[in-house]
């Protein structure tokens, strides 16, 4: 693994960020891999109980050498025959935005302290980057967990559109858009103002506008030879903090989900 810098890349905290990068030649293959750590939308969530990573620490080389130490199984697991992705080359992106890699907010102030939620703007600068290094990639994998999850999956549409005809899956790990009621209109107004989502949801889905759990129905359409899927837990206590819901209804909430998913040829899910 190396750390790239990026001098147009932020956190939270105004401080630069960058990408973890394990680049091989043994295939075309591109995995990149969203980092995850909760989420945060004004003083209380960033700065009084802190339920995000590195809001105030930023995230630079040091921290990438340390979390590099245990990038070494699952699907960055290169000594593994059946990882089909042993021979790929990874990008690890980091996260110290609050806002599930999907916010272009750099004006955000709480409690007097600057907050940068450009998780979404720095995703395009990595992108620019990672698409000039691999003109010749064979397939790529968009893929991260919790916060990370979440964030692929706002991601997709970026992704697919910067690397143009070269096909892009989603693997979904623990971010599972749930639909109203889990999630209430109250708390994802509160996110679509603090992140400006608005401002990065995929061009020409309109009910994404309003509704977050839309995504999936619209890749599904835009997208049919591409593949989705998502991994979740019914009974995940840290889901049903940040929907703010007992954890008896994200089962619900994931049922609710499936009935959708159901429908569509290109997408499945895998539950816990």
């Amino acid at each position: 693994w190396s750390w790239v810098p990026f001098d147009n890349a932020f956190c939270a905290n105004g401080s630069t960020t960058g990408i973890g990068a394990n680049i091989t030649d043994k295939s075309s293959k591109v995995v990149i891999y969203l980092m995850g750590g909760g989420a945060c939308w004004n003083d209380l969530t960033c700065y009084g109980v802190k339920t995000a990573v590195n809001i105030e620490s930023g995230y630079g080389e040091a921290q990438f050498e340390s979390d590099a130490k245990n990038l070494n199984g699952s699907l960055f697991d290169r000594t593994d025959p059946d990882n089909p992705l042993k021979d790929a080359s990874y990008f690890f992106v980091p996260y110290c935005t609050g806002d599930v890699h999907a916010g272009d907010n750099p004006d955000a102030v709480y409690g007097g302290k600057p907050t940068k939620h450009v998780g979404f703007a720095n995703m395009k600068a990595f992108l620019s980057r990672i698409v000039a290094t691999f003109p010749g990639a064979e397939r790529v994998l968009l893929s991260g967990s919790s916060a990370g999850g979440f964030g692929a999956g706002f991601n997709w549409w970026q992704t697919q559109q910067a690397f143009g005809g070269v096909r892009v899956d989603l693997l979904d790990d623990s971010g599972p858009p749930l639909p109203s009621p889990y999630l209430s209109q109250s708390l994802e107004g509160q996110w679509r103002a603090a992140w400006n989502l608005n401002a990065t949801l995929r061009e020409g889905c309109a009910e994404c506008q309003t509704d977050l759990s839309a995504s999936f129905g619209f890749y599904a359409e835009k997208l049919p030879k591409n593949r989705a899927s998502l991994l979740s837990y019914t009974h995940d206590q840290v889901i049903a903090s940040y929907y703010q819901i007992p954890q008896s209804q994200v089962a619900e909430g994931l049922a609710a989900l499936a009935t959708e998913l159901d429908t569509y040829e290109n997408t499945r899910y895998y539950y816990v």
